[in-house]
């Protein structure tokens, strides 16, 4: 269908002089390679108007055409005209068979493969057209146009605003100990902790902003995301900005058998720095049953303490993980579970408690509830010290540390507010216990608000 194609993209001017130029120079070259097939140029004009009679007029010279490259680049060009897509892509396949230089069948082959979702093998076919020389100059202009647009189809880009307000019982993270044991020159003493030190409950207002950009390629899939949040409550102490960025590329394939990710976040704690990290994140497909996906997981981190630089240190994981979409009630659900052996070692030998290990599970469950979705998390963390963490705590006992956290999150289309519009709810909870009062925390927070899309 080279005719009608560029009639819906381009000019009626280059669609009636470039377009019909190339189809007669072509198929006059392919024409000659089949010498009992007759004169194909009496329908370049009534392919526009009436393909169906060019497919019926050429249905009676299939048998002396059968190797004539003309012909099946005109009839896929019909059937694409008709939105055939399928009969048009045998067409046009045979006629690039017999004469792999038709560009006719070439340009129509194209836009085929760009209806049925393939953008990337349509961009590649396209780009060949222009590296052509024989192409006359309007002809040249309209695939370009049509190169740039279809560039533009394979990157998406996104960008979202939100506005949110909730209730933290612990919105400083403070130890829920009023009373910590120490051990001062052998002795137990307890001291008792100052009011301005215990978990402060507040309400709080929360903005966050979000970007990204995904790219589809021949090979690999790429997509980049930038996060802002900010947090802020009457006490400035407790204002949280937290600033993050993911580079996440994969293969490029319906069902990727790896990814990888590149990370930075960075955490300012009432007007200050407090933490950055970088992470890589990879996973790789070990096999799929039915609909359940298993993959194996590894991720490295290097953690910075800004305020106590010894703190800092490099944290590694390695683990599996597994997802199912299961039926339930009539209603898809996404059910997962992973689990990883940690490991944090010390950038400085001074750290308290030196090198860490220990071991984390995350269980996860998906699924719509009504014209909503609800998302549902729970993980666990365990982790232990090598060294005693500091003879003023139990003379100098390691410290053992367990964390418990789990998140509710509902979303819902929020056409009043804009088509693009979602309220979310979530609450959330943790509970870290720990050998070492001082580290005890726990608390439950509570949070809704609007977020659009753009």
């Amino acid at each position: 269908m080279l005719l009608s194609l560029f009639k819906v993209r381009f000019p009626l001017s280059i669609k009636r002089t470039s377009f019909k130029l190339l189809l007669v120079l072509i198929g006059s070259v392919a024409s000659s390679l089949s010498i009992a097939c007759r004169d194909l140029a009496e329908f370049y004009d009534v392919i526009d108007a009436d393909p169906g009679a060019v497919i019926q007029g050429l249905s009676t010279t299939l048998e002396d055409c059968y190797n004539n490259s003309e012909y099946f680049a005109i009839l896929g060009s019909a059937y694409l005209r008709q939105g055939d897509l399928l009969r048009a892509l045998e067409s046009l396949e045979r006629a690039l068979l017999l004469d792999p230089q038709n560009g006719a069948a070439a340009v129509d082959f194209a836009e085929v493969l760009y209806r049925q979702g393939q953008s990337l093998n349509a961009i590649e076919i396209n780009s060949q057209l222009l590296s052509r020389e024989d192409l006359p100059q309007g002809l040249r202009e309209a695939i370009g146009l049509r190169q740039r647009l279809w560039q533009r189809s394979v990157k998406q880009k996104s960008f979202s605003l939100g506005a949110s307000s909730g209730y933290d019982n612990n919105l400083n993270s403070a130890p829920i100990a009023d009373q910590l044991a120490l051990t001062l020159s052998g002795n137990p003493v307890v001291l008792d902790v100052s009011s301005e030190f215990l978990a402060a409950g507040a309400s709080y207002a929360r903005l966050t902003a979000s970007g990204g950009l995904s790219t589809q390629g021949q090979s690999i899939n790429s997509h980049l995301t930038g996060n802002f949040t900010g947090r802020f409550s009457e006490n400035s102490d407790y204002e949280l900005l937290q600033a993050s960025a993911r580079y996440r590329f994969s293969e490029a394939n319906d069902e990727p058998r790896w990814n990888a990710t590149f990370g930075a976040d960075h955490l300012n704690w009432g007007g200050h720095a407090v933490f950055s990290s970088t992470t890589l994140r990879a996973a790789h497909l070990l096999g799929g049953y039915g609909s359940c996906r298993a993959h194996s997981r590894f991720a490295l981190q290097y953690q910075l303490y800004h305020a106590q630089e010894l703190l800092s240190g490099y944290e590694y994981s390695l683990g599996a993980s597994g997802e199912c979409g299961l039926m339930l009630g009539g209603v898809m659900n996404r059910i997962g579970i992973e689990t990883s052996a940690l490991r944090n070692d010390a950038k400085y030998s001074e750290r308290l408690g030196a090198d860490r290990r220990g071991w984390q599970a995350n269980f996860f469950w998906q699924r719509p509830i009504g014209a909503g979705q609800i998302f549902a998390q729970y993980q666990h963390t365990k982790f232990r010290d090598e060294d005693g963490y500091s003879s003023l705590f139990k003379n100098g006992a390691k410290r053992n540390e367990s964390l418990h956290s789990v998140y509710f999150r509902y979303t819902l289309p929020l056409k009043s507010l804009g088509t693009s519009a979602q309220f979310v709810g979530t609450m959330a909870y943790h509970n870290q216990n720990s050998s070492i009062t001082l580290f005890r925390t726990r608390g439950t927070s509570a949070e809704i608000g609007v977020f659009w899309g753009f």
